[in-house]
């Protein structure tokens, strides 16, 4: 579960900020967020804790500005994620100096935020501690990491999870991952073949290059396939 915290001194802008996390939130089953609000950036710097995972900063707050906080905030915390929010597109560009990830104009329109909160929320699932798949074979019990999967499939009654370097073959159902995986951009792209998005290279006609390797795509899954595929690489609705 990540943690944002919003720091906006104008109260109307930090409850639109806050519906739309929670509109954003109640429209995608697989995320789940915690959100905190600041009015005060200096309340903000003080009470910090260096344990949140994206940061909302107004830009044009009264003492000081969303910049010098963000400068102060880097002095403890090198790599939470930063999103500036401002009312002037030239005042964000002060942010690459504090390695902001991204910037959203005011007001704060649904499409806009969601396709940049998509996006944010996308890389910070790998950035996230890692998530580990316990895998019993017949000679025995290992820990993958899920992040290291390119894609599961099914030959004959077994399961084959393939990693970049081997392929780890046990007895399993394709469905159980599907179900614990598709919080982390695991897609299926035919019956037999469930894949990580973040390897893929290339979608043809009826198949797709993941981590070079050529997967069928069936025609039932297509749609649904481009669909999960379009969303994971720029975050659309």
């Amino acid at each position: 579960m990540a943690k944002i915290i919003i720091v906006e001194d104008q109260a109307e802008h930090a409850q639109r900020l806050e519906q739309l996390l929670m509109a954003y939130q109640s429209r995608h089953e697989d995320c789940a967020f915690t959100v905190s609000h600041y009015n005060n950036p200096h309340r903000f710097l003080s009470e910090y804790a260096c344990d949140a995972d994206l940061v909302f900063l107004d830009i044009q707050m009264p003492g000081l500005n969303g910049i010098e906080t963000a400068k102060r905030l880097r002095q403890v915390d090198s790599k939470v994620m930063l999103i500036f929010t401002t009312a002037l597109a030239q005042y964000a560009i002060a942010g690459y100096e504090v390695q902001a990830f991204d910037y959203i104009l005011k007001p704060l329109m649904p499409d806009m935020f969601f396709s940049k909160l998509s996006r944010a929320l996308r890389v910070l699932s790998y950035s996230l501690p890692e998530e580990w798949i316990d895998i019993s074979t017949k000679t025995e019990t290992r820990r993958v990491a899920v992040n290291r999967i390119r894609y599961i499939e099914v030959d004959d009654h077994d399961i084959v999870i393939h990693t970049q370097n081997e392929a780890i073959r046990h007895w399993g159902n394709l469905r159980e991952y599907e179900q614990r995986l598709l919080p982390l951009h695991f897609v299926r792209c035919n019956i037999c073949y469930l894949v990580n998005m973040k390897y893929v290279q290339c979608i043809h006609a009826n198949s797709v290059l993941v981590d070079g390797h050529e997967l069928a795509v069936s025609r039932s899954k297509r749609k649904d396939f481009l669909t999960a595929f379009a969303k994971y690489k720029g975050g659309s609705q």
